[in-house]
This record gives structure tokens, sequence and C-alpha cells, in this order.
């Protein structure tokens, strides 16, 4: 029996694509979805970008400079998302398309949170790496690097296989689920890059939205408090070794935002 949060995404799914059907999506709506994707993501490694002032810059309204390295990295995230999801129908999941998406976003020495690494512009990371998380939760070691090549070329293959049998009236097979599990495994258990992860991770998850007829959407993060609920979810897997809290946080959070999309058309 399906659960009552991705029932919930599959209703409010169905009545966006009713209100909205994508052959009738303007270019002003589409660049709307792309940038509240791209900024929602962004705002999860960066607490300095504000909702309204990133939009309006995204838009290519003026804006003050003070911010300028966090809305330049905003905007070159939303440009390689922007890329990607327009040639979503040809996309394929692998090394090499992760490695290109690394590539696009983190070129620029701007988008590092780290220093620079201009030879592992997309390229695996080749020193251990930790996810510090102080004081709120424990750090979190990754993969070690030695062992990337193995591990991401066993786990692209049982990417694939659940990205090509997704199934929303399915708990283990719905879109949610399967973009949870790629999320987990990807993110918060290999994280391949030095630098770049989550924002690799968000544009891979946004061009299979699209792919299966959904557009890219996520959980509204616009506050630290949203940011803390997210990694609070991300942590919650790891204690119980599920991805349920993910799923759970992912379905309502993208509802919610489908929801209020169909509200305002009304």
């Amino acid at each position: 029996m399906l659960s009552d949060c991705l029932k919930r995404f599959n209703i409010a799914l169905k009545k966006f694509k009713e209100t909205y059907p994508r052959p009738e999506w303007t270019e002003e709506f589409k660049s709307s979805l792309v940038n509240d994707y791209s900024f929602y993501s962004a705002r999860i490694e960066d607490e300095k970008l504000q909702y309204g002032y990133t939009i309006r810059f995204l838009n290519g309204e003026l804006v003050k400079k003070g911010k300028m390295k966090s809305l330049l990295d905003v905007s070159n995230h939303k440009d390689v998302l922007e890329s990607v999801i327009n040639r979503y129908d040809t996309f394929e999941l692998s090394e090499t398309t992760i490695k290109e998406i690394h590539r696009d976003l983190m070129s620029s020495e701007l988008a590092w949170e780290v220093d620079f690494k201009p030879h592992l512009v997309g390229e695996y990371r080749n020193v251990p790496t930790i996810g510090y998380r102080e004081p709120f939760f424990e750090n979190k070691e990754y993969v070690p690097h030695y062992n990337l090549g193995m591990v991401m070329s066993s786990y692209i293959n049982m990417f694939i296989g659940r990205f090509e049998n997704i199934d929303n009236s399915k708990n283990e097979s719905h879109l949610i689920t399967v973009l949870a599990y790629f999320h987990n495994k990807f993110l918060n258990k290999i994280h391949p890059f030095a630098d770049g992860n989550g924002r690799v991770c968000r544009i891979i998850m946004g061009t299979i939205l699209m792919k299966n007829n959904c557009p890219p959407i996520f959980v509204k993060i616009t506050s630290d408090e949203d940011r803390f609920d997210y990694i609070s979810k991300i942590v919650d897997c790891e204690k119980i070794k599920s991805d349920v809290p993910l799923i759970e946080l992912l379905s309502n959070g993208m509802s919610e935002y489908l929801e209020e999309r169909i509200l305002s058309a009304n």
C-alpha cells in the first residue's frame, strides 16, 4: 500500500500537470521553476543567500554588489541545471555525465567552498574527505578516495536499474523513493568529489524528475531552519539505515511546492 506522503505527491503532481501541461510552458514559467530549484539547492550550501534578492538577480535585475560571489555561484548552478534538463530526454547517467556536470559546475574558483583544486574539476577526489556537521551532529567520513573508482562503477549500475524501473504506484519503486536512495548513496555515502557534491547530486535529481514527467522541483529551503531540517533528515536516515525520513521530507516538501503553484493559477 502506498504511503500517505507518496499519495499526496501523486495527487499534487497529477493536478499540477493538468493545470500546467508541459507543452504549454512558457519560457518565463520554465525559468521560474529552474530559478526556484537552483535557489533551494544553493541555499543548502550558502546561508548568505536570500530568496527574493537571488531570484531578482537570476531574472536579470540589478542588485547590490555585496553578495556577488554567492549570486554568481547560484547563477552558474542555474545555467548548468538548465543546460542538463533542456536535454533531459537524451540524458543517460554514467560516470562520464556525472563528471561533465561537475566540470561545468565547478570550473570557476568562485564555485568552490574549499580551496580551489583545478586538477580535480571533473575528477574524483584524491584525498580523504570528512563531512563536518558539528556541533549539532557527528562528522561523517565518506568512501575512501582510493576506492572511488570501483564504488562509483558499482553504484552507477544500481542507480540506472532503479531509474529505469520507476513506478509511482509502489513505495519501493516510486520516483521519490528512488531519488532519496540516489541522494543518500551518492551524497552521503560516496561523496565522490572534493567539492560540489550536493549541487551535482541535485542537478541529476532535477533531470531525473524531468525524465519522469515531473517538473524540476525541490523542498523549499529559504532559511537556516529549513536547512537544518534537511540535514537532520539525512542524519536520521544514517542512524536508522533507512531512506524513509528523506522520502517523507522530499515528498511532503515537493507536494507543498506543487500545491502552492496550483493555487497561484486560480
